[in-house]
């Protein structure tokens, strides 16, 4: 069941949310000291304005100017205000209150005071010979800190929902490549495998070359699987035809058998017979090729192929199926047989990672205009190859590699097969293999 992370939408909005948290948890921590501290500097402009305007006022009177700091205590949430004269305090309410022990040296020294003694704030500042100040408890300093703090929240609130919708709007427009990409896709035909363009986004272009990879894959591949099926239908065509030509011809031997008695009509009925025989085997040993893996063995070419009655020129080691090898050279000695002239030898030459194995006959060579459609099943000319080649060629498949054919003063069928191991047990003598 898709959870709604499974949404790369979702994630990455995710992840933008608990990033803005981490960054803003401790700047809700630094803003709150720093609203206290500007409540309590605050504090203290407020008083040292007071003072001043009261001197400019030219008010001496200290009960008014008790009266004043209290008023200006109660503007932040309650306290008191004091007059300080030679180590003794009047306080603008009844009751003593206790002054931190280094105020009147910090005073004598500096002109200011402004610190916490339990958990009250004072400010106090020299003036004249006197010192004023004001008392406020802590709460009330929070409370007008509370009040800054508010502010700065409601103007970080803003700047963070702003961010946020500027973000979200970076984040679709930064995965707009990847919805019409999507898009793309949805609206393709299927046959269509044509290369997608590039998406113009970096991390896309890895995908998009991957997708494009894979749409030239499935084209060769239904390229291969159209050849391969235009391959069956040419090869049952041909072959009911080869299959029909003796059919024919014993049916007639057969019709002359059963009004007379007629040696010659018996043999050219076996004679068919045989032919169609001959046409069935060599079918079933194709459908076998194309239908089963072969047994590879390393395998010493040289000895192999002198085994089968060829002279051998050069050396070579591949991994082969002996039994299947085996069927191609009797195929290509067949043919030679028929259409071209004994004896066939054998060339070796090693290329890359395989070795090319050439059986030359000693004929006139295949005919050139034969020689594109040589390896086709029921290929006819002047000297038609029938089914011969044809199985060389699935042989060669088979063991993943290739066949040529050509004219090297004779009729010239190469067969290109995989190297053996170097470090392997020695190759499997002709005549164990089958």
């Amino acid at each position: 069941m898709a959870t709604a992370f499974s949404s790369l939408r979702a994630r990455l909005f995710a992840l933008l949310l608990l990033a803005l948290l981490l960054l803003l948890a401790p700047l809700a921590w630094l803003s709150a000291r720093e609203a206290e501290r500007a409540a309590s500097e605050d504090l203290r402009r407020a008083l040292y304005t007071r003072l001043y305007l009261l001197q400019a006022e030219g008010v001496q009177d200290e009960e008014r100017l008790l009266l004043e700091l209290f008023r200006l205590a109660q503007l932040f949430g309650g306290g008191v205000g004091f007059v300080l004269r030679e180590g003794e305090a009047r306080f603008t309410q009844l009751g003593d209150w206790p002054l931190p022990p280094g105020l009147p040296a910090a005073l004598a020294a500096e002109g200011v005071y402004q610190g916490v003694f339990r958990g009250t704030l004072y400010v106090a500042l020299a003036q004249g010979g006197l010192a004023y100040g004001l008392a406020v408890p802590l709460e009330g300093v929070s409370g007008l800190g509370r009040r800054l703090l508010a502010r700065y929240a409601l103007w970080g609130g803003g700047l963070l929902l702003g961010v946020f919708l500027l973000a979200a709007l970076a984040l679709s427009w930064t995965l707009r490549p990847l919805r019409d990409l999507e898009k793309a896709l949805r609206a393709r035909a299927p046959e269509d495998l044509s290369p997608l363009p590039d998406p113009g986004l970096a991390e896309l272009r890895p995908v998009v070359a991957a997708l494009n990879a894979l749409f030239a894959r499935v084209g060769r591949l239904l390229a291969e699987l159209a050849e391969k099926e235009e391959a069956a239908r040419r090869f049952a065509r041909h072959a009911s035809h080869e299959l029909r030509t003796p059919l024919t011809a014993l049916k007639g031997y057969l019709e002359v058998l059963r009004r007379k008695n007629e040696p010659r009509a018996l043999e050219g009925a076996l004679r068919e017979a045989g032919r169609m025989e001959a046409l069935l085997a060599g079918l079933l040993r194709l459908s076998r090729l194309e239908a089963l893996p072969p047994q590879r063995v390393p395998l010493d070419l040289r000895a192999f192929l002198e085994a089968q009655g060829l002279e051998v020129q050069g050396e070579g080691r591949v991994l082969a199926d002996p039994e299947l090898l085996a069927l191609a050279v009797e195929n290509v000695l067949e043919n030679a047989r028929r259409h071209g002239r004994l004896p066939v030898r054998a060339e070796l030459s090693r290329e890359g990672e395989g070795v090319w194995v050439w059986l030359v006959d000693a004929g006139p060579g295949f005919p050139e205009d034969l020689l594109p459609r040589v390896l086709e099943p029921f290929v006819h000319g002047g000297k038609g190859t029938g089914l011969g080649l044809a199985l060389v060629a699935a042989v060669a498949r088979a063991h993943g590699g290739r066949v040529r054919v050509e004219n090297r003063g004779g009729a010239g069928v190469g067969l290109y097969l995989p190297l053996a191991p170097l470090k392997v047990s020695p190759g499997v003598p002709f005549g164990e293999g089958g």
